[in-house]
């Protein structure tokens, strides 16, 4: 297994203000990150941050990149610059500001980078809502069909979505980059609409019942992928979750489920 990973990581002092784990600030979850992939290929990309902030970045000597861009431009600018920096068979790991991830983490993303296309190491909750209130349209009574795989430390499944914290290698997201510009074409990354694309969700049925729930978009993504002949990428999760999102909103909705992350 090559152990060649590169972490890019997109951190801003922009953005509303969210109620977070008590060890999930920004300065948590970048000393995580950090001890959990090592400071060595570590590009920390600092996106509309203050004085007080950058100062802080320049003193941990990790490699820094000031912008302006905003949430969804700066996704814009790694996809049509900074992954131009690395050759094709790198694994790169896109990295938000609030993540915590378990020891571990480096060996099961890499693990996983053999198997799929993508990978996340959150085991996302949306996943687990079977009586449909949840947010994501396609789980409901009868749940998504979806592979199990084996590598040498984790479980994983096959999903349809994640957020935009994952990672692939740098010759797959040039491959993507088109599938990526448009779900970033807004202020926001529709991270969601980009990731069924590249799973290619093609079942017209779900489509019918997903447009009478109110999804619109989501059922034009199906119709479209139905009518498409590009490539169905693999996005995989691990279970149990090897991090989670730190936004501790709507009881703890974002919480990867069966940890307790207070204690890493």
């Amino acid at each position: 297994m090559k152990n060649n990973l590169h972490v890019i990581y997109r951190i801003s002092d922009k953005g509303h203000p969210k109620p977070k784990l008590s060890n999930g600030g920004k300065g948590d979850c970048l000393l995580n990150a950090v001890n959990e992939f090592g400071a060595e290929n570590f590009h920390v990309i600092a996106d509309n941050c203050t004085a007080e902030t950058i100062s802080v970045l320049k003193s941990t000597g990790l490699s820094l990149e000031i912008t302006a861009n905003g949430n969804a431009g700066t996704c814009r600018h790694i996809f049509n610059e900074v992954i131009n920096r690395y050759a094709p068979e790198d694994n790169l790991y896109l990295l938000e500001d609030d993540y915590l991830h378990l020891p571990g983490s480096r060996t099961a993303l890499l693990e996983g980078l053999e198997i799929a296309d993508y990978v996340t190491l959150y085991d996302h909750p949306d996943m687990y809502h079977p009586d449909g209130r949840g947010p994501n349209p396609f789980v409901h009574d009868d749940l998504p069909k979806c592979s199990i795989f084996l590598t040498a430390h984790s479980h994983w499944r096959s999903t349809v979505s994640t957020t935009m914290t994952f990672a692939a290698k740098a010759k797959t997201l040039i491959e993507d980059r088109d599938v990526w510009n448009h779900f970033c074409a807004g202020k926001i990354p529709s991270d969601f609409l980009g990731f069924i694309t590249l799973t290619g969700q093609d079942d017209l049925n779900e489509a019918k019942r997903i447009a009478k729930k109110g999804f619109a978009p989501v059922a034009e993504v199906i119709v479209k992928n139905f009518l498409s002949e590009r490539k169905k990428r693999l996005l995989i999760s691990p279970i149990p979750s090897m991090s989670t999102h730190t936004d501790a909103l709507n009881n703890m909705a974002y919480i990867a489920p069966l940890i307790d992350w207070s204690k890493v």
